[in-house]
């Protein structure tokens, strides 16, 4: 049983999480006492965040919103405010992907977020891919709970439990996170009386090892074992046990397709999801219900758990219900001057993120220099869906960090948009860390022309597009049956056609330049078998250095450019892969 530290704070009541494992002997079920409940129908709200990728604030053209602010608002809306809050009126959790994205959480290491959720009375969190960028041990503790942290001069203890039943470390269930967490919470029938209600969240993850660098994940030892038998199981013997009155799957998986995958088979009461980043509520066709609240604090899923109790004051569950999605909105989650929405804004984390907006209002407004073109995250026009003007941004700037020719970009590694205020937008040096928030090493190759075909080719399968979306450098001319027409230099010069090379370009020396993620992603294409040819190169002479940062860098080359160029930074909206069909 853990207890958070701030009991003596007779204002907040913090939630109670018990973890038994393995599971103890099925306990008798406790008789009801002359104080027991009202026979009837009582019910707990349910609150779902996910993908929140570090956005505790957004900024949209100068205005802050603070969406997490808001949030926490709406979780006291039904705890109560300030005195009359009650932690254990609500069920609150996240689907994962807590800190890694925004610029205001990068550029502190995430520190805003251990803080807010933390503060906010977060009763479990799932495991994202994200969380392994900065290196998992860096955003959950050795006991299997939220970081502690240092705010404002204090030390503070989170007692958040992370939860993942199926992730593996060198073929081990991993120390750090816990399989499930026992929640109590107070569930009200119509007339305000309570019962407590004993709810089991079962951690779970898909299988993402494809989308965390080699070098954080299966580098570091860790696996997934995607078995839905393991939160099956789990379900099945904590409510057999009678150690739960209901279950929850929390996983950092599409809410609707694992609730498919759970099964009909299970006894599973609620999916809640995330990782697609889409908002949705709904059931399987055998009625099991799924809920996902969207991603970057833009919304939150909410939920009713109701529950029956008997005349003898058994409790069981009954059903999910009331279950939907909601935005935040964009008007009232603004605080640009005191007293501002204040009904709408909860204090407490209103404070926490104004103070992390403070902490990089350095970084914030370094302001390099300005585009004139939208680096955008719209297919640029005649790609074959694949190639956007922020994809072609990011290329170039590799490019010129590694002093490369040609340069690849996979298109979920873009994680921001900078569209312009008018015809012109400052960029700042927080907004290149939104451009390259994992921190990326750049490795750089020395190939020939005939190599780098070979790269171009895998460009073209089903799995090697998920690496190599985009790229600049060289013109590729395609056919949708994933034939390679032409490469061409940017003056015209036709290099390869009809597969032919021209002259002695086959054995010319060209320089290429990607990120970490491409460079290692050990991604075959199945229909085809074709490897990542760079992950076989990286251990030869081809490979010539991977010493450099990507976002560190990137703010130097930008600031050279902008220096030379009177502060105009180039955004290419070219196409450079072409579709012929």
């Amino acid at each position: 049983m853990k207890r958070t530290l701030l009991l003596a704070l007779a204002a907040i009541l913090a939630f109670s999480c018990e973890e038994k494992q393995p599971l103890p002997d099925p306990q008798p079920t406790p008789q009801p006492g002359p104080d027991k409940p009202q026979a009837g129908v009582y019910v707990l709200p349910l609150i779902e965040t996910t993908d929140t990728h570090g956005y505790i604030v957004s900024n949209d053209a100068g205005t802050v919103h603070y969406r997490l602010a808001y949030i926490a608002d709406k979780v006291n809306d039904i705890r109560g405010h300030g005195a009359e809050c009650d932690r254990d009126r609500l069920l609150l959790l996240d689907g994962g992907d807590i800190y890694q994205g925004a610029s205001v959480s990068n550029l502190q290491s995430g520190l805003p977020l251990f803080v807010a959720y933390d503060r906010m009375g977060y009763d479990a969190v799932a495991v994202g891919n994200h969380e392994f960028d900065w290196g998992i041990t860096n955003v959950i503790d050795s006991d299997a709970t939220l970081p502690d942290y240092e705010w404002e001069g204090t030390a503070c203890v989170s007692e958040v439990p992370v939860l993942c039943s199926n992730l593996y470390q060198n073929g081990s269930r991993a120390s750090f996170t816990k399989d499930y967490a026992i929640i109590r919470k107070t569930a009200l029938n119509p007339a305000g009386e309570k019962v407590e209600v004993r709810i089991g969240v079962i951690g779970f993850a898909p299988n993402y090892a494809s989308s965390i660098m080699t070098t954080k994940f299966t580098g570091a030892g860790f696996s997934i074992r995607e078995d839905y038998s393991i939160p099956r199981n789990l379900a099945a013997e904590l409510e057999s046990s009678g150690q739960c009155d209901a279950t929850i799957l929390l996983t950092h998986d599409s809410a609707d397709d694992a609730a498919k995958n759970l099964g009909s088979n299970s006894v599973v009461d609620l999916v809640l999801g995330g990782h697609s980043h889409r908002t949705m509520s709904g059931s399987t066709s055998w009625g099991l219900p799924y809920l996902q609240g969207g991603r970057y604090a833009e919304h939150y899923g909410y939920a009713e758990l109701r529950f029956s109790v008997d005349t003898t004051g058994a409790v069981s569950f009954l059903s999910v219900g009331n279950m939907w999605t909601e935005s935040v909105s964009s008007g009232r989650d603004v605080c640009s001057r005191a007293g501002q929405n204040a009904s709408d804004l909860d204090e407490d984390i209103l404070a926490v993120s104004k103070r992390a907006v403070e902490k990089s209002a350095e970084q914030l407004e370094d302001v390099i220099g300005y585009i004139d073109v939208g680096a955008t995250n719209y297919y640029l026009r005649g790609s074959g869906d694949r190639v956007t003007a922020m994809g072609n941004w990011m290329c170039d700037i590799m490019r010129r960090i590694g002093e490369a020719d040609v340069s690849f970009v996979n298109g979920g590694g873009i994680r921001t948009s900078f569209p312009l205020y008018g015809s012109s937008r400052d960029i700042t040096v927080a907004n290149v860390y939104e451009m390259f928030p994992f921190s990326n090493a750049i490795y750089v190759y020395k190939l020939t022309y005939a190599e780098l075909l070979r790269v171009f080719e895998y460009s073209l399968t089903s799995g090697g597009k998920s690496l190599f979306t985009g790229m600049t450098g060289l013109d590729c001319h395609y056919f949708s049956n994933r034939e390679i027409h032409s490469l061409r230099l940017w003056d015209g010069t036709v290099i390869y056609s009809g597969g032919k090379w021209t002259g002695d370009w086959a054995s010319r020396s060209v320089i290429l330049a990607v990120s970490e993620f491409l460079a290692t992603s050990e991604r075959t294409d199945y229909s085809t078998g074709t490897p990542n040819p760079l992950v076989g190169w990286n251990s030869t002479s081809r490979l010539l250095y991977n010493n450099l940062i990507d976002n560190e860098n990137a703010v130097l080359v930008l600031r050279e450019e902008a220096a030379a160029s009177g502060g105009r930074l180039k955004v290419d909206d070219t196409a450079h892969f072409i579709l012929m069909d």
